[in-house]
């Protein structure tokens, strides 16, 4: 039996409970915010599961966790073998994610994919409040997934979602006759509401296939063309990724007939022909602009893609 836990951070927090969808519509400063239990307790001590909640055809919710930051806060960078599907209720934050920076306010949602390096933000002027929900078996198909993420807004089922969600942490805190049943129930209701909200057509399969690790390897590729006159090489693309550097090689030249390296090296060639033709710059500021280690070694790369040196291109380009 899998053994996980729900809420997976120790900060003391009110419990969400009676009311919902009344409570949901009393508002402060214009934000959601929740009447709670005049309690403060642990989200480790409340939500200690036994086993996974099995929704849909094949996921599984592992962790549920209404956070509220009450004082400023820069969260680690850190990843997850599940998705992770983040309700934001109220107050702002930042959503640091790979190399983007997110900004999220109340009626924001926020999908991160598994091994996807993250962390959140918060200041006490502007507390962050949202709930997240940790679930696998889920194969996130959206536009702009190969960032590893996915923002929308819930805005419009609100008044629906965030009823589900405090009745969700309810069932999971009391643990009342058929408990897991009825968080099932719950949970298909918000993967519907989630495929509505975001167009989602991805299948229900394991969050390691093909389709998911294709996701990671387009960010790659995307991150080489956003960054190829940088220095790029497979560690840090592993690290970015939270794959082996066999499996990126493996995967990338499978998916795009070539490695990541070279790949970089035909960015850096296509963009030093434009500005062979359009500029005046030496070979040599061309090599240091596209980070070439030398003019030499830009000569070489140049020659053995064209079969002429980078001078005699630009010779026949102004014949």
């Amino acid at each position: 039996m899998e053994i996980c836990y729900v809420g997976i951070k120790v900060i003391h927090i009110g419990v969400f409970v009676q009311g919902a969808e009344k409570e949901m519509k009393d508002r402060d400063d214009n934000r959601h915010i929740f009447k709670v239990e005049n309690r403060s307790v642990s989200m480790y001590e409340l939500f200690n599961l036994k086993s996974t909640i099995e929704f849909g055809e094949s996921c599984k919710l592992h962790y549920v966790s209404p956070f509220k930051f009450e004082r400023d806060w820069n969260g680690t960078r850190h990843a997850h073998e599940c998705s992770e599907l983040f309700f934001c209720l109220c107050g702002k934050g930042k959503f640091y994610i790979r190399d983007e920076v997110l900004n999220v306010k109340a009626s924001d949602f926020v999908a991160i994919l598994p091994n996807v390096e993250h962390a959140e933000t918060s200041t006490a002027e502007t507390p962050l409040e949202y709930i997240v929900l940790g679930i696998s078996g889920i194969n996130l198909s959206l536009d702009n997934i190969a960032t590893g993420y996915y923002k929308g807004d819930f805005s419009d089922l609100s008044f629906l979602i965030l009823p589900l969600l405090t009745t969700l942490i309810k069932e999971l805190e009391e643990r009342k006759n058929s408990y897991q049943s009825v968080c099932t129930h719950i949970l298909n209701l918000l993967l519907a509401y989630f495929q509505r909200m975001t167009g989602f057509r991805g299948s229900l399969d394991s969050e390691f296939s093909p389709v998911s690790a294709s996701n990671n390897i387009a960010w790659a590729k995307q991150y080489i063309d956003q960054n190829f006159t940088k220095e790029v090489n497979l560690d840090l693309l592993a690290a970015k990724i939270g794959l082996n550097k066999f499996s990126i090689l493996h995967s990338f030249k499978r998916a795009y007939g070539t490695s990541p390296i070279n790949y970089m090296i035909e960015r850096r060639l296509s963009e030093a022909k434009f500005l062979l033709e359009t500029t005046e710059n030496t070979v040599k500021q061309i090599a240091e602009s596209l980070g070439f280690s030398s003019a030499n070694y830009f000569s070489q790369c140049f020659q053995k893609k064209e079969g002429i040196s980078p001078s005699e291109y630009r010779i026949r380009c102004h014949k």
